[in-house]
């Protein structure tokens, strides 16, 4: 069975195989998810183990009118909410992911994804330091490299939300990396568009192993 919706409605039926199957086909991309939104990497296996048990929990009610992708990804996304507000001590408030992003949070923490190149660490560290939709949508974009109507399918937003999210982080990204690099400080030119593709492509060669 090679579709998600086949693999699903054979758990449904008791095939706890298939139910294996199906959360083992996101496990790589919900790590990633969090990787990069973490305060510690030691907790990024709890917050995928807690995902994936709303998905057990919830698979009955999951109806199929949408991508079993995005259904994991709406969980994941609460997931991690709820993990920022308590790691952030904000237990009684929520935190709004438009307007607040993980360094800030946590000005203590870094990226857990380990890079050699100093560009690298820049670049994964600047995504922190922009809002966490923008940071959502972002590494869609560069670590999973999904188009934007490929995003706007996942997080379940129109696809003019997802083109605005993109745009308008962008420019905070190319900010953040300069500021993480010395900017001018350092007599080196701006972060180009292209320079973030290039360092995106490290990244996914770390992301996808040959």
């Amino acid at each position: 069975m090679d579709d998600d919706g086949e693999l699903l409605e054979a758990w449904r039926g008791g095939d706890r195989r298939a139910g294996s199957m199906l959360l083992e086909r996101r496990a790589r991309e919900i790590t990633w998810f969090f990787r990069n939104k973490v305060f510690d990497e030691a907790d990024v296996p709890d917050l995928v183990s807690q995902t994936f048990l709303g998905c057990v929990t919830a698979r009955d009610r999951f109806e199929g009118s949408t991508s079993f992708r995005r259904f994991v990804y709406s969980i994941a996304h609460n997931v991690l909410r709820e993990y920022l507000r308590t790691k952030a001590k904000r237990k009684r408030e929520q935190v709004d992911f438009a307007s607040v992003c993980v360094h800030e949070l946590d000005p203590r923490s870094m990226s857990s994804i380990e890079m050699r190149r100093r560009e690298l660490r820049a670049f994964v560290e600047a995504l922190r330091r922009v809002t966490v939709d923008h940071q959502v949508v972002l590494e869609l974009k560069y670590f999973e490299a999904l188009t934007g109507p490929q995003i706007a399918d996942v997080l379940g937003l129109p696809e003019g939300t997802i083109r605005t999210r993109l745009r308008r982080g962008l420019i905070q990204l190319r900010e953040r990396v300069d500021e993480q690099l010395g900017g001018s400080l350092a007599g080196r030119p701006a972060a180009t568009v292209d320079d973030l593709e290039t360092w995106a492509a490290g990244v996914r060669a770390l992301r996808h192993p040959s």
